[in-house]
């Protein structure tokens, strides 16, 4: 009888170790299904035609091409911006920017991050995830290093920023936000949804801000919810140069 009864405890204590165990692998996986950056839901391959002006209700003085696609476990992105009209006779301006990188459960993981402008020698900030010293990019003009900074899981460039952003469940505290010339850590807020209207249509959309601590930059992205989260306005103020505002004019996505 004392055998039965201490086999009966045993069970209990057995079975409750089990239910333990089953719950805290559930919330793990919960916390993973929390982080893991659903990369399904991002169209396959897209373009964005935009017009460009210089500040909020400015003279439309460009246009900018944004193209991506991703395929297993890797993407590419580019921006291509160039003057047209009575801004192109003023200044000639020929600037394209490419991200390019792998798809973690983190999200984009840039590799590198490459500027092209004519009459300027070709900038590069190259992004080492796996070095022996830890993980950090270097920021390059031709095949010298201008700056270096520390990475962390998360950080972006400021073109892969555009897509990161919009399908994290919860945006990090901080990030470094890198670009041609400089790193910069920064803040992302989310903002309203609403309705935005540009020259492309009517669409629902997500408003994020990201700024820098120092204060020198700010972007604010306004992405379509309904067009896989796809860029239809996108504000860049940066202290070192002009405003800048692409409103979309026409958007391509692919259904898968």
């Amino acid at each position: 009888m004392a055998m039965s009864v201490e086999r009966t405890a045993v069970f209990h204590f057995l079975c409750a170790g089990c239910v333990a165990l089953a719950l805290i692998l559930a919330a793990a996986e919960c916390r993973a299904a929390g982080r893991t950056w659903p990369s399904a839901e991002w169209p396959a391959n897209g373009t964005i035609e935009f017009q460009v002006s210089f500040g909020e209700g400015g003279m439309t003085v460009g246009q900018a091409r944004h193209t991506w696609s991703h395929d297993r476990g890797q993407y590419r992105m580019g921006l291509a911006v160039e003057t047209t009209g009575v801004a192109a006779l003023l200044r000639k301006l020929g600037y394209e920017q490419q991200s390019a990188g792998g798809i973690d459960p983190d999200g984009l993981r840039p590799r590198r991050f490459d500027v092209n402008q004519i009459g300027k020698a070709p900038e590069a900030a190259l992004f080492d995830w796996d070095g022996a010293s830890g993980a950090r990019v270097s920021i390059r003009r031709g095949e010298r290093e201008r700056r270096h900074a520390s990475l962390a899981a998360g950080d972006q460039d400021i073109l892969s920023l555009w897509h990161q952003i919009g399908r994290l469940g919860e945006l990090p505290e901080t990030l470094l936000v890198v670009g041609n010339k400089e790193a910069r850590r920064a803040r992302a807020t989310r903002l309203e949804d609403g309705s935005l209207r540009v020259p492309a249509g009517l669409f629902a959309t997500r408003h994020f801000r990201i700024e820098s601590i120092d204060g020198r930059l700010g972007i604010d992205l306004w992405l379509a919810r309904e067009r896989g989260m796809a860029p239809v306005r996108v504000i860049i103020a940066d202290t070192k140069a002009e405003t800048l505002v692409l409103e979309a004019t026409a958007v391509h996505i692919s259904k898968k």
